[in-house]
């Protein structure tokens, strides 16, 4: 085997089968966060210029957009009364958006709670193991006991390594979906509550 590949087998072998479900874990919650933090900068970018085209009543380039939010603000400037029912429209269509992409937070909170305690478990089958080396008075104890404390401590590192950079993220996630929130109440001013310029 490669030489600088030999360590981190090893490591892999002494952490045990948990190991498999915790890099599926972290799998998971970096594919959710890249995922919903592209949709959160595409929509806030989506709405920021949305809303200075409404700002300068720039039809044309309005029409030329295309995204969910400008598909909403085009439906809502198609309707026949601009007021309560406008309101309630853009909210409704804004709350679809957001709830979507809340789920996405949510999964990925969930994931990232995951993994410590897939750490924990780790630890805990690992104890057991220790306790049933030292229990046994046959063989080599001092290697069994060894086996399953590294086992024990590997998977409780691993699981916080995964879950530490989760939490971040979610935090910046939560971040840029408030600052998404703030976007689209621009845009509803402009598109409903403002009279546009001629």
């Amino acid at each position: 085997m490669i030489a600088w590949l030999e360590h981190p087998v090893e490591y892999w072998k002494a952490g045990g089968p948990l190991l498999i479900p915790l890099a599926m874990v972290c799998f998971g919650i970096w594919s959710y966060f890249f995922r919903t933090r592209q949709q959160l900068l595409d929509a806030t970018g989506e709405a920021i210029t949305l809303a200075h085209y409404l700002r300068h009543w720039e039809r044309s380039k309005i029409e030329a957009m295309t995204g969910r939010i400008a598909n909403l603000v085009r439906d809502v400037l198609a309707l026949p009364q601009q007021g309560s029912e406008a309101s309630t429209a853009f909210d409704e269509g804004s709350g679809r958006l957001m709830s979507q992409l809340k789920r996405d937070i949510i999964v990925l909170a969930a994931l990232t709670t995951v993994a410590p305690l897939l750490g924990l478990l780790g630890t805990v089958m690992g104890m057991i193991q220790t306790f049933d080396a030292v229990s046994v008075t046959s063989g080599d104890t001092a290697t069994r006991v060894a086996s399953g404390v590294s086992s024990a401590l590997i998977t409780t590192q691993v699981g916080l390594v995964i879950a530490i950079p989760g939490f971040f993220g979610l935090a910046r996630l939560r971040r840029l979906s408030n600052h998404l929130l703030v976007q689209l109440g621009a845009v509803k001013l402009h598109a409903i509550l403002l009279e546009p310029q001629s």
